[in-house]
């Protein structure tokens, strides 16, 4: 197969190398990759299920036809998605299983807070790819065919200054805006060179690293954009006949409706420049998970990785349904999402691995409702 035109050719051993790795790719169907989901143990989030599974589809689809069919890249969109959700919802956990445990393509998962603009304390953007060539194994054909999760986006927001929202670099930028500025061109470039060994030093010469099968997806809570949107949508009038506006108590775990993402101007309210939101051509809205999705989860996958644990040191552990529910109610109301059920267990299952673990004998332990306290009894 002659390679792609615009892809600049391989040797021949790692063009062989790559095209093997890219047809020992599974093709499933967008249904087929969301029941995988569920048999992993993802719960909740039918619509950004229904939307990452068709993007995973995509992402294979694409580099197939890159390397397998020959197709040029310049007729292909490249893929940018931007998840928004609040803390706990699921966004980075259905990124790592749809395509590090299910496509096994090569993975990169960054925290948007360790980069800087260029020049300043903190990694460039441009690390990502030397850590998707990291994941890859060197394999720069390989690593082109890859995804980058940017985690934490909202926190490069910061406030508003003409002067660098212009980009016209009159000020010294070490905060989102430089970050911004250089995701620019990471998001749209069909080319982007980078430090194969992350810039650690000044002799190693970049490598160029094709662009168009690489998907990139963003990450972010992005708490208070919500009201932002709705702030926008108001009409505000001074003087005589003015309506009260009743100011509702903000909440950590609000949904963003799809009309509210339709405004670009609530983004640059809340801090980012609108042409790097103009490069996601897809944003995914997640919602708070309800009472019986967070009660799922936790026996699904919070309780079953403890019973395992408590299993291989003798013990047999047993909740009852009045702590599951307790367990529940308390992540609702600390609005963390699937993180608050194990921080609800936690403190009481270390005191119990604390008096039981690597004792001779075997015993059940049930943990039992109290009042408003959770207890381990020993049987």
């Amino acid at each position: 197969m002659p390679p792609s035109p615009g892809l600049e050719p391989l040797p021949s051993d790692r063009g062989d190398e790559v095209r093997q790795r890219v047809a020992a790719l599974e093709v499933h169907s967008p249904r087929e990759i969301d029941a995988r989901l569920t048999d992993m143990g993802y719960r909740g989030q039918e619509e950004a299920r229904r939307a990452a599974a068709v993007l995973a589809y995509r992402h294979v689809r694409r580099v197939r036809r890159l390397y397998l069919d020959g197709l040029a890249p310049e007729g292909q969109a490249r893929e940018n998605c931007l998840f928004l959700g609040p803390t706990g919802c699921g966004k980075t956990y259905l990124v790592e299983l749809l395509f590090r445990e299910i496509l096994a393509v090569p993975t990169v998962m960054a925290d948007a807070t360790q980069f800087s603009e260029t020049g300043y304390v903190g990694d460039d953007v441009n690390t990502l790819l030397s850590r998707l060539f990291e994941a890859a194994e060197g394999d720069i054909a390989w690593a082109s065919c890859g995804v980058i999760c940017m985690d934490e986006f909202d926190k490069l927001a910061t406030n508003r200054s003409d002067s660098r929202f212009a980009g016209q670099q009159t000020t010294k930028d070490v905060s989102g805006f430089g970050v911004q500025r250089s995701l620019l061109h990471l998001l749209s470039a069909s080319r982007v060179d980078f430090p194969p060994d992350f810039g650690f030093t000044s002799r190693t010469r970049p490598l160029a690293m094709e662009m168009s099968g690489v998907t990139f997806i963003a990450c972010g809570a992005f708490s208070g954009l919500r009201g932002t949107a709705e702030g926008l949508a108001r009409t505000e009038r001074l003087g005589f006949g003015r309506e009260p506006r009743r100011k509702d108590s903000e909440a950590i775990a609000e949904r963003v409706t799809d009309e509210q993402l339709e405004q670009t101007t609530a983004f640059a309210r809340y801090g980012f420049i609108p042409e790097l939101i103009g490069r996601f051509n897809r944003l995914v809205s997640f919602a708070p998970l309800d009472a019986a999705t967070l009660k799922d989860i936790l026996q699904a996958n919070v309780l079953r990785a403890y019973e395992r644990e408590f299993e291989q040191e003798g013990l047999k552990l047993v909740v009852e349904p009045q702590v599951r529910d307790w367990v529940v109610a308390r992540a609702l109301k600390r609005e963390t999402g699937a993180r608050g059920l194990r921080a609800s267990l936690a403190p009481v299952l270390e005191h119990a691995a604390y008096e039981h673990f690597g004792e001779p004998r075997a015993a059940t332990l049930r943990l039992t409702l109290e009042g408003e306290q959770v207890r381990a009894v020993a049987e």
